[in-house]
């Protein structure tokens, strides 16, 4: 088989795997803010979620890019919660996916870190250590049945919806979503 083709299969295959950014807000074709709206109506077209929660759900994709480097946005404290069918089904199939790691099990539920490879020319210098992960979500599976996603962006939230509703189905239920502004906190 030529190269091209051995690549175009390639890429096709990879593009099915499940991975923890298969939901990238980034393209090349479109300016962030008309990928932000399209993600927005992605979102909205696929998320459950009772309507008290729409505003909420809106605002995850009120980004403001303005002043930004290119691939950067603003930090917010994000959070969703979900109610799910079982939380022990969940667990085992979160600790399946490759980028999740078990970092604690307690009475109420399982504590996971949701991770990833620092990108080249990352600022941290922990990212030149050999095999080290940036840490860029939590998932709380808790056994009163449901789920709890944190990030520090809400483009990350975004991701890490999209990634749970991949593995779990679009079944999960949105029950609480909230975005802190660090300014905000420090000014109170």
């Amino acid at each position: 088989m030529p190269k091209s083709r051995k690549r175009k299969k390639k890429r096709k295959a990879n593009k099915h795997n499940i991975s923890s950014r298969n939901f990238p807000l980034k393209s090349q074709a479109s300016s962030p803010q008309q990928q932000i709206r399209r993600e927005r109506e992605r979102m909205l077209s696929v998320l459950n979620f009772d309507e008290h929660l729409r505003e909420q759900v809106e605002d995850m994709f009120n980004i403001n890019l303005k002043g930004l480097p290119p691939g950067k946005e603003p930090i917010f404290f994000s959070t969703a919660v979900f109610k799910i069918d079982n939380a022990k089904l969940v667990m085992a199939k979160i600790e399946q996916l490759p980028d999740v790691d078990l970092t604690d099990e307690d009475k109420d539920g399982g504590h996971y870190i949701w991770t990833r490879a620092y990108p080249k020319g990352h600022w941290n210098p922990m990212s030149t250590m050999p095999d080290a992960r940036q840490i860029i979500g939590n998932i709380h599976v808790n056994f009163d049945n449901t789920l709890k996603l944190e990030t520090k962006t809400k483009g990350w939230m975004t991701g890490l919806i999209y990634y749970m509703m991949s593995i779990l189905g679009k079944d999960i239920k949105l029950i609480n979503l909230e975005f802190k502004n660090p300014l905000d906190m420090l000014s109170k």
